[in-house]
């Protein structure tokens, strides 16, 4: 029992946790908007349904895909840190 020190407080303040919490739903809005631009580059629908292309390789389709992952990648770090308590509140 000794060599376990002492326990931190394991739950941040409940301002705290509001913000983290909205930063992260601000962050998944901004990825599902990414994935929409990623689908509105990519994908051509036509008047008629059997004309449905995917086209790749224009610059749009390429800076909406990196959008896509740089939205999605902050998200899940961002995820990671809402579930830990911050060093703010762990003092």
């Amino acid at each position: 029992m000794a060599l376990m020190g002492k326990k931190k407080a394991d739950t941040c303040s409940t301002g705290c946790l509001a913000v983290k919490w909205g930063l992260c739903l601000l962050l998944l809005l901004v990825t599902l908007a990414a994935l929409v631009g990623v689908w509105e580059t990519h994908v051509i629908i036509g008047t008629d349904p059997a004309r449905f292309a995917v086209q790749f390789g224009s610059t749009s389709g390429s800076l909406a895909i990196m959008a896509f992952v740089i939205a999605s990648i902050s998200l899940m770090k961002h995820m990671v840190c809402c579930m830990a308590p911050c060093e703010v509140c762990s003092k």
